[in-house]
């Protein structure tokens, strides 16, 4: 895979899960560079479709959403609205408070819980934390994100209506079983998966990039691809509804 925008790799660790950001037990995080990668393509499909944003942007796997935290931190000025949901409730926990870190009061509290454990335990690790949340508080300076929605939903399962709606862009990293598996009763999950989004999409500019393992197949009768590529164990499509 050639990278389009993030050519240049850089030092990310303010972005390191645990660190500033929450960690969610039993969840994975995310290579930052790469979801810097896929939102850009994802922005630039959109242009190319007319759609100049701001942006709406939903993970219906969020896990602890680390992966939409990063891309809100580094790319609030283009998206006005995050929407996060997973299958597990308790999980959601956690990517209340990783959404939060988005706004400057969230970020404010962060700040708070570390200084009071650097004041504690006199850890190097801790005051190293507040350096990155200060770094990180430089984003929020030119965000113009207005909401956070965070719910409960099986996105392979028709049971829930969800009030996500007219979303631009659906970014998700699946379930492949490393640490997290498909927790549903659905005999074909990624298919189910594209029959939910397609409910909640804008059918004319929106686009839903999918992350996941080699061994699964992306497609659908309903979605064209628009662009496809492989990192290590990853492969990632990028797709368009069929009008």
């Amino acid at each position: 895979m050639a990278y389009m925008y993030e050519k240049y790799d850089q030092n990310y660790e303010d972005f390191a899960s645990g660190k500033v950001l929450y960690n969610a037990h039993g969840t994975t995080s995310f290579p930052v560079r790469l979801a810097s990668e896929i939102i850009q393509r994802c922005f630039r499909l959109l242009e190319i479709k007319g759609n100049n944003g701001p942006y709406s942007l939903y993970d219906p796997c969020c896990g602890g959403a680390y992966m939409l935290t990063v891309t809100g931190l580094m790319h609030g000025h283009r998206i006005t609205n995050i929407y996060a949901s997973d299958v597990d409730h308790e999980v959601l926990q956690v990517a209340e408070r990783n959404l939060s870190l988005l706004t400057p009061s969230g970020l404010a509290r962060r700040k708070e819980q570390l200084t009071r454990l650097t004041a504690l335990f006199q850890k190097k690790s801790h005051e190293e934390a507040l350096a990155s949340l200060e770094r990180l508080d430089e984003h929020l300076e030119t965000s113009i994100l207005e909401e956070t929605y965070v719910s409960q939903v099986d996105i392979t399962s028709n049971e829930k209506s969800s009030s996500h709606r007219d979303i631009s862009i659906v970014m998700t990293d699946l379930p492949y079983g490393d640490k997290v598996n498909w927790r549903t009763d659905s005999p074909d999950p990624i298919s189910d998966f594209f029959d939910q989004i397609l409910k909640r999409i804008n059918p004319d500019h929106s686009v839903v990039a999918v992350i996941t393992n080699k061994g699964q197949k992306l497609k659908h009768k309903r979605f064209k691809k628009l662009q496809y590529f492989k990192i290590g164990k990853r492969q990632i499509g990028i797709f368009e509804l069929i009008s």
